[in-house]
């Protein structure tokens, strides 16, 4: 008997361990985020300081991103674009058009960049109301995985 209990514990925690968490359409639509980040880029002199929200709709992440002097608080650029997106539990092969707003949940984010055509995606590891956190393993093009940390932006 303790070894039966043994193994269903020892079970029981591997498929824990294992879970993947879901996320909900709902959670992301109307939110918006500014990534924060690394401290050797927000504290580097000549780096200008980067801001970078993100807007999630039902079936876009509009980006606007601002570069601004740190010696004069000039704007050197500003970028606004946006990319369709939608949920799924696995990383598909390409981008399903069809699924933009319409697939309510998943683990990862799938998103279709038009300047380089082609498919990417980014794993949630965590969701709360003030913090996004999101990873990009490296493909054989990229040189490391991308960790990604967003702070929520209160209107």
């Amino acid at each position: 008997m303790k070894q039966l209990l043994s193994i269903l514990l020892l079970l029981f925690g591997f498929c824990s361990i294992n879970a993947q968490t879901t996320y909900t359409l709902e959670q992301l639509v109307g939110t918006k985020w500014r990534m924060i980040y690394p401290k050797e880029v927000e504290n580097h002199p000549y780096y200008p300081s980067i801001i970078d929200i993100k807007e999630f709709t039902s079936g876009e992440i509009k980006t606007n991103n601002k570069r601004v002097s740190k010696a004069n608080g000039e704007i050197r650029s500003r970028l606004n674009f946006s990319k369709p997106y939608y949920l799924s539990d696995v990383i598909p092969k390409s981008f399903d058009n069809s699924k933009v707003g319409k697939v309510k949940k998943g683990s990862y984010i799938i998103l279709y960049n038009d300047k380089i055509k082609a498919m990417e995606y980014y794993k949630i590891i965590s969701l709360t109301n003030d913090s996004l956190k999101l990873f990009h393993k490296a493909s054989k093009d990229e040189i490391r995985n991308i960790w990604i940390d967003f702070v929520r932006v209160k209107n």
